[in-house]
Order: structure tokens, then sequence, then C-alpha cells
């Protein structure tokens, strides 16, 4: 069972308010996001869109890179992603000359020269030594994501036929950068036991829908305010992946979540 990957303009112009600045579309776990009807939508109504593209490393939509598709996109860096530096590190990318001055202000305290603050900014400056791992770690980043996506094919056609276990989807549209490969099963937690002792390791992305979380409680949305989202946050499993893993182990994976689903 695959899960659909659609994307409902209604949905979106529905949400639409006046204090509505931009859109913000995740290309989340590396799938791209469906952007034409976001971007049609956007232009529409004179809104930006900005791309989190932080996991999203590599991938594509319709054969055009993530981070190129909307006014600017946000990039993670963290040792974890797909290409990552040895520390926390992050960037935008944009092709709007007036937005990269402002994101260069913003990120150095709101200042062009030093001592004089003309606007309330950040200390985000990347580091020059994280960048210069970034720099040499870019050159190999589509042959990693090329060893992720060899995996994710073993995954795909091991667990075609497994029961109650919806799998990701992939559009005709899409190349995947396949952060993580995320499946779903009514007994989730379950199935993490079973893989632990079986000796594969997963982790749940993300086991707390922002709504439910302390830090959103003044926005008064209680459970079942997000069905869908609090449907996920039950189900989901992300399974093995990355470039240091190789075909056999995507196997092993697979064979224990068989184990579990069939006996």
């Amino acid at each position: 069972m695959r899960i659909p990957f659609l994307i409902d303009p209604g949905l979106i112009e529905a949400a639409i308010t006046r204090r509505t600045k931009a859109i913000i579309p995740v290309h989340l776990y590396g799938q791209p996001a469906d952007m034409n009807p976001i971007l049609d939508v956007a232009r529409g109504h004179g809104l930006k869109v900005i791309e989190d593209a932080a996991q999203a490393h590599g991938a594509r939509y319709k054969r055009q890179p993530t981070g190129s598709l909307g006014d600017a996109a946000g990039w993670s860096f963290y040792p974890t992603k797909n290409l990552g530096a040895f520390g926390d590190a992050g960037a935008v990318t944009t092709d709007d000359a007036a937005l990269t001055e402002r994101v260069r202000v913003l990120r150095n305290y709101g200042s062009r020269t030093k001592y004089s603050n003309e606007i309330k900014g950040f200390n985000s400056r990347l580091d020059p030594m994280q960048a210069g791992f970034l720099r040499v770690k870019l050159r190999h980043l589509d042959a990693w994501n090329t060893r992720r996506k060899h995996l994710v094919d073993t995954y795909l056609r091991m667990l075609a036929d497994a029961p109650d276990l919806p799998l990701p989807q992939v559009p005709s549209w899409a190349e995947p950068a396949w952060h993580l490969f995320v499946v779903r099963h009514r007994r989730r937690d379950a199935l993490q036991q079973h893989l632990a002792e079986a000796g594969v390791g997963t982790l749940i992305h993300y086991p707390v829908p922002p709504h439910l979380s302390e830090a959103y409680a003044d926005a008064g949305f209680g459970p079942g305010a997000f069905p869908i989202a609090e449907e996920m946050a039950r189900t989901v499993l992300s399974l093995p992946i990355g470039p240091h893993l190789d075909g056999s182990d995507a196997e092993v994976g697979a064979r224990a979540v068989h184990h579990f689903l069939v006996g």
C-alpha cells in the first residue's frame, strides 16, 4: 500500500487570511512538495513562497532542484542531514537581490558595518570551518543520495506486499532525496520494539504534532483538532537509511518487518 501524495489548492486558498504574507511548503522526508499548485495560489494572492528544504538536499521537482522553486529556501546542514556539517549550520538561498541583502543584514546583528545596527537582527553567521566541511562534502552529495535510493528500492521491493503497511509513494514528477524512509502501522510501537529486538534501529519522526505541544498550547487546539496529523504521529516509523548502509542492511530490516507482520 502506498501513501497518496496530493495537494488540494482549495485547502490552501481556504487557509489564506489578510495576515498571510507567505506560504511555506515543506519538502518533508526529502520528498518534494507539489509546487505548481502552491505557486499558482501564491501568485494569485501576491504571496511569497518560502521552501522548507531542510531535508531535501539534491531532490528535484519536475527536474528542477528543490530550493530553486519559490522566492527563497531555508536549508539545514545539521550533521544528520543528507548534506551535513560537523555542527549546527544552515543557509538561505534566493535569486532576489533585495531579499539577499536583507538576510545578510539580519544574520549579522542587523548590521552592515560593525557597531552600526540598522534593525534588530541575529547572530546567525555560518562558521567558516563548517562552510569548508560542507564545500568538500557537497561534491559527494549525488553519490550519497544514489546510495540512499538503492536502499529505498530494496525496501519498496521487499515490502510491496506487506499487509497494513502504507509505504511512501513517489509521484512521476518527483525525485526524492530520501532523507528518511517512513512507513506506517497501526501497531507502530510494537513494531518498533520487535525491530529493536532484531537489532534494527528505528526512529519516530515525529511523535508529537505541533498543535499538541506545550509551546503552542496558547493556540487552543486540543486532541482531534487535526486528526490526520495525530494519526500520522501515532503510526509513522522511520526505517534505517543513509549512505553508510548497503542493500544487505535494508534486506535485514525488511525481513524483520515481514516477520512482525506475517510471522
